[in-house]
């Protein structure tokens, strides 16, 4: 072969698409250019301080266990807050059991009175729950769901106050007195079904 043909050959061979970069767009390259440019020095401190322990598998065993030692840390610091956000709705619901409905039957009035009616439905239906779990027809927890409550009273009134405190307080429908009227008429008979 002589030296033209062996140019040729190599200029063949090089112009195969192995040997050139593609066209498609890449949209990461410049930064990752950049930051190889500029981060070179973090490879240089790894393979220095993976030589000065033992090796890149020693540093990764290291790394791995400090990395366990602060999950663990946050675990425990979160464990401990949990334990004292059970504490305090523990004895939320300690006072939640010596709260009285007719205070804040009280309470409603008064914010009926001021204009604050959703505050007022708020009031009439912690009531009215306060009620029905001293009758022992609804478990005493501030937590109680309105659907819990409406698959073990499985009534139509309690059914109806509790739709329209659902779309009061999470719906935010505003509050008509007409609400307020119904709710004061209907719990007395809803407790009544549940003596009964």
């Amino acid at each position: 072969m002589t030296p033209a043909q062996a140019r040729e050959e190599a200029r063949r061979i090089l112009a195969e698409r192995r040997f050139r970069g593609t066209s498609l767009p890449r949209p990461f390259h410049g930064a990752l250019a950049w930051l190889a440019r500029h981060l070179h020095f973090v490879a240089r401190a790894w393979d220095w301080l993976a030589a000065q322990v033992g090796g890149a598998d020693v540093l990764w065993g290291i790394l791995g266990a400090a990395v366990l030692a602060i999950a663990l840390f946050v675990a425990s610091r979160l464990a401990s807050r949990r334990i004292v956000f059970e504490s305090d709705e523990a004895i939320r619901l300690a006072r939640a059991r010596d709260e009285d409905p007719a205070a804040l039957e009280r309470l409603a009035d008064e914010a009926e009175r001021r204009g604050d009616l959703e505050v007022a439905v708020r009031l009439r239906f912690r009531a009215g729950l306060l009620r029905l779990a001293r009758a022992n027809a609804l478990p005493r927890r501030p937590s109680l769901r309105t659907d819990e409550a409406r698959g073990t009273l499985r009534s139509s009134r309690f059914d109806r106050l509790a739709r329209d405190f659902d779309e009061i307080v999470y719906g935010r429908r505003p509050p008509q007195p007409d609400d307020l009227a119904a709710a004061r008429s209907e719990w007395p008979q809803v407790l009544e079904e549940v003596r009964k």
